[in-house]
């Protein structure tokens, strides 16, 4: 695959999702050769299922996320998120549209979280798509018909950006990172894709 057509073959499912709440009953990912050699892997024995953890793993876990307030309540969220996180990222900093986590040394900000309403979410693809290529991307159903999960990887020269967007009814959760290097990518990667924000709601 081009990056073109990685780009076009994500684009197209979102849109789809978002516009005509059509998605996979499978799961669906597509990557360039690119993604496979930052994280040391040959392109053919790629794929975004090696970083699931399908079992409990040391040093990471499920940490509860309390949203700040002026989201959770307009959402009507009446229980914590949970996002999956290496026991070394404890600083968690909440500020007023936006959840930062940081790195051990409590200074760089690995992750930034933010709650938002599917219409604006949608609004932001808009501009998301027409400045960014996707090298790469996932997609798992969480749970049908509500919970879903999209992580896509956005190359830009020596870095990758990695976005999650968690989907439950009209409620899109967001997650920013990016990676410099094999290490960070493969947290980054292993940390979005084990999240599941919305697993105090799937277990209900």
């Amino acid at each position: 695959m081009t990056q073109t057509t990685v780009n076009s073959y994500f684009q197209q499912l979102i849109s789809d999702f978002v516009e005509k709440g059509i998605f996979p009953d499978t799961t669906v990912e597509a990557s360039l050769p690119s993604l496979a050699a930052k994280i040391n892997t040959p392109s053919d024995k790629f794929s975004f299922d090696n970083f699931i953890h399908s079992s409990q793993t040391p040093s990471w876990s499920l940490k509860p996320l309390n949203l700040p307030t002026k989201d959770s309540s307009r959402f009507g969220l009446d229980a914590p998120v949970f996002v999956y996180l290496p026991a070394q990222w404890q600083k968690i900093e909440c500020l007023e549209n936006a959840c930062q986590i940081y790195d051990e040394t409590g200074n760089t900000v690995k992750q930034t979280i933010y709650l938002i309403d599917k219409h604006k979410w949608k609004e932001t693809l808009i501009q998301f798509f027409s400045q960014k290529q996707v090298c790469g991307f996932v997609y798992y159903l969480i749970q049908p018909r509500d919970f879903h999960q999209f992580i896509c990887c956005i190359e830009e020269g020596n870095r990758l950006w990695i976005c999650g967007f968690y989907t439950a009814g009209d409620k899109i959760l967001v997650t920013k990172a990016d990676a410099t290097d094999t290490r960070s990518l493969d947290l980054q990667l292993t940390s979005l894709i084990n999240s599941n924000p919305w697993y105090g709601y799937t277990q209900k």
